[in-house]
C-alpha cells in the first residue's frame, strides 16, 4: 500500500514514511491510494473474531508490503492485552436501538487509547528495523497527549513532547500527562488555546531544522493516518455485535478534530454499511457550522466542559474534503493555500449526499449538564461530557427505529466538576489508575506562544 498527499505535490511514500512523518512535505495529509475493500459476505465471515483479530483482518492491507502478516497480528494482539476488558471495547444497550460503545477501556480511559497503543507498537518495531530515534510530536486539547505518553513512554529510543494549553485542560488530564516522571517525556503548557499548539506543530513538521535532525519526528495526534484507520475498526466490531437486527447502523459522534469522524467514513468507503454519522459538537461548532449552512470557517474557541472539542479548525475535514473532490488534489490545494483567511465550500453536487450521510447538533455547557442528569436520571448510566454531545445528538437527530450508537469517548471520572454540576453530590466512583494519578508530583513547562522558544527548546532536548 502506497500513500500520497491530499495536496498532491509530495512523492507516494509506503506506511513507514506516513507513520514516522507528520505532514506531507507539501503540508497536505496523507492517504492512501486507494482503500481496501470488503463485502458484506466477508466482513460478516468475521463475526467469531477476537477485536485483535478483527483489527489485524480490516487493517493489514494498509500496512502490506511492510509487514509480516503473523508480525502485524502479534502487534496487534500484545497492543490491546493492556485493556480493561476483553473485546477492548463494549456495547451497552440504554433502551431500545440506543446504544453506547464504551472506548475508555485503555490505559488513560480515553477512546485515544485504542489507536495511540497501536500506534507506539507500530512505532517501537519500525525504529527497531531502521535504527532511528523517534520524537513523537503532538497538540491535545485533552486525551491525546495522555494516550500518546502513555503508549510511547515506555520506549526507550523514542522521546515524547505532547503541547497542551496551558490551564485550559482538566486537572485529571493534565496530571496524566505530567506525573509519569519519566524522562522521555515532555509535557509543554503553552500560553494558548488547542489551535495555537496545533499550529505550532504543524510548522515544526514544515521546518527544514527538523527535517534534517537526526531524531525522526512524527505526528501523535490525529493527523496521523494510522489513528485513522485503527479507529475504523470498532465501526465494524459494532456492526457484527449488532448485525441482526437488519439494519444499517446510525453513530453518533462527539468530534473535535474530525478524525474519529472520519474513521467512519474510511469504514464505509471500505464497505461497512453505515446509514449515517451524527457529528456531535460543543459551542466550537466549526463542524456544526459546515453540515448545516456549508460553511467551514475558523473561529474563536470557547471553553467548555468538554474541553477535547474546544477546537476552531477541524484538522481531518481535509481528508473528507479530497475525497468529496474525488481525490483531486489540485482543486483541494488551491483551496487550503487560501484557508483560513477564506472560508470553504463542499461541492453543490456533492452537498447532497453529504448531508444524507452526515447530521450534526451543536450543544452548550448548559445542555450538556442536562443531558448528563437525564440519562442518569432515566437508565442509571453516567456520562462524561464529551459523550453527553453524542447522546444528545442521538436523541434529537435519530428516529426511534434507527439502531443508534453514541461513542463514549472518556470515562465520566476524568471530569469531576462536569458531572458534580449535573449531579450534585453524586458519588462517583474513581477507578484507581486515576486516584494514583491524583498523588503524583507533576513535571512539566510553561512556554509562550512563540515558535522559536518552542523550537529552542524542543531542540535543547534532542540534540
Amino acid at each position: 500500500m502506497l500513500y500520497k498527499s491530499t495536496r498532491g505535490e509530495s512523492a507516494e511514500v509506503p506506511f513507514s514514511e506516513v507513520l514516522l512523518g507528520g505532514l506531507a512535505p507539501d503540508g497536505g495529509l496523507y492517504m492512501p491510494t486507494k482503500f481496501p475493500k470488503f463485502s458484506i459476505e466477508e466482513i460478516e465471515s468475521y463475526s467469531n473474531l477476537r477485536f485483535y483479530e478483527l483489527a489485524s483482518k480490516i487493517l493489514f492491507p494498509f500496512v502490506e508490503g511492510e509487514i509480516r502478516r503473523d508480525v502485524f497480528q502479534s502487534l496487534v494482539k500484545d497492543t490491546y492485552e493492556e485493556f480493561e476488558v476483553d473485546d477492548v471495547v463494549k456495547l451497552v444497550e440504554l433502551e431500545k436501538n440506543n446504544w453506547v460503545l464504551e472506548l475508555f477501556h485503555g490505559p488513560t480511559l480515553a477512546f485515544k487509547d485504542v489507536a495511540m497503543q497501536l500506534l507506539g507498537a507500530l512505532l517501537n518495531h519500525f525504529a527497531k528495523e531502521q535504527g532511528k530515534k523517534i520524537a513523537v510530536l503532538g497538540a491535545t486539547s485533552g486525551d491525546t497527549g495522555a494516550a500518546a505518553i502513555s503508549a510511547c513512554a515506555r520506549h526507550s529510543n523514542v522521546e515524547v513532547f505532547i503541547l497542551y494549553p496551558h490551564e485550559k485542560v482538566t486537572n485529571v488530564q493534565r496530571r496524566q500527562m505530567t506525573t509519569t516522571q519519566s524522562s522521555n517525556v515532555y509535557p509543554l503548557a503553552i500560553e494558548s488555546d488547542f489551535d495555537g499548539c496545533q499550529s505550532i506543530v504543524k510548522s515544526i513538521f514544515l521546518d527544514q531544522d527538523f527535517q534534517i535532525n537526526a531524531t525522526r519526528f512524527i505526528a501523535a495526534n490525529s493527523i496521523n493516518w494510522a489513528r485513522c484507520m485503527t479507529q475504523s475498526v470498532y465501526f465494524f466490531w459494532s456492526y457484527l455485535r449488532l448485525r441482526e437486527s437488519n439494519d444499517d447502523l446510525v453513530f453518533s459522534i462527539p468530534s473535535g478534530n474530525f478524525g474519529h469522524a472520519y474513521a467512519g467514513w474510511t469504514a464505509k468507503e471500505m464497505g461497512l454499511p453505515i446509514k449515517k454519522l451524527l457529528i456531535a459538537t460543543n459551542s466550537n461548532d466549526v463542524l456544526h457550522r459546515l453540515f448545516t449552512e456549508n460553511h467551514y470557517e475558523k473561529s474563536e474557541v470557547d471553553q467548555t466542559l468538554a474541553p477535547s472539542m474546544d477546537i476552531s479548525v477541524a484538522s481531518n475535514f481535509e481528508r473528507l474534503l479530497y475525497n468529496l473532490y474525488d481525490d483531486d488534489s489540485s482543486v483541494l490545494s488551491s483551496m487550503m493555500g487560501t484557508f483560513p483567511d477564506k472560508p470553504i465550500s463542499i461541492p453543490e453536487d456533492k452537498w447532497p449526499s453529504v448531508v444524507n450521510f452526515f447530521s450534526s447538533l451543536r450543544s452548550s455547557d448548559t445542555e450538556i449538564t442536562g443531558q448528563i442528569k437525564t440519562t442518569y436520571e432515566q437508565s442509571g448510566y453516567l456520562l462524561d461530557p464529551h459523550t453527553a454531545t453524542g447522546m444528545r445528538a442521538a436523541n434529537i437527530l435519530a428516529s426511534q427505529d434507527e439502531i443508534t450508537v453514541t461513542m463514549a469517548t472518556a470515562h465520566p471520572a476524568k471530569f469531576v466538576e462536569a458531572i458534580e454540576n449535573a449531579i450534585p453530590g453524586h458519588n462517583l466512583d474513581i477507578p484507581e489508575r486515576l486516584k494514583t494519578v491524583l498523588k503524583k508530583e507533576e513535571s512539566f513547562e510553561v512556554l509562550p506562544k512563540d515558535y522559536d522558544e518552542v523550537k529552542k527548546f524542543i531542540l535543547s532536548k534532542v540534540n
